[in-house]
């Protein structure tokens, strides 16, 4: 299998944000990894990296106690803005996250998510 081209990752996540008008987006592998990332100058990219990390791992959780099945994304809505965490695919325990943060105002996320998810999918060889 050829390497991905991993330069495209972030021009992926600045289509999704411009898109989806978010402020900030990152790639994060299931451990809390930064892999790639299109944030604003005052978005700490690690520090949401982390986050997806932590959501996948309690989502994981929550998701076999309960039996609900696969999980498709998890959305955090706050009084001054809202957090999105979708899971781009796996590879046996390596799992990617898209993680997105944008203002209060944006109502509708999962066209623009998707469609990065889908390209990301394509790109990295995931199913």
């Amino acid at each position: 299998m050829e390497r991905p081209d991993y330069r495209e990752l972030p021009k992926i996540l600045e289509r999704m944000n411009n898109e989806g008008g978010y402020y900030a987006s990152v790639l994060a592998r299931g451990q809390g990894l930064l892999v790639a990332s299109a944030t604003s100058p005052t978005t700490n990219q690690d520090v949401v990296a982390a986050m997806c990390g932590m959501i996948a791992e309690v989502a994981e959780r929550v998701r076999k106690e309960l039996l609900l099945g696969d999980v498709r994304d998890i959305s955090l809505r706050c009084a001054e803005g809202k957090a999105v965490f979708k899971r781009v695919g796996a590879r046996g325990d390596d799992i990617l996250i898209i993680g997105a943060l944008m203002g209060k105002r944006v109502r509708y996320h999962s066209r623009a998510i998707g469609k990065a998810t889908t390209s990301i999918r394509k790109l990295m060889g995931y199913k």
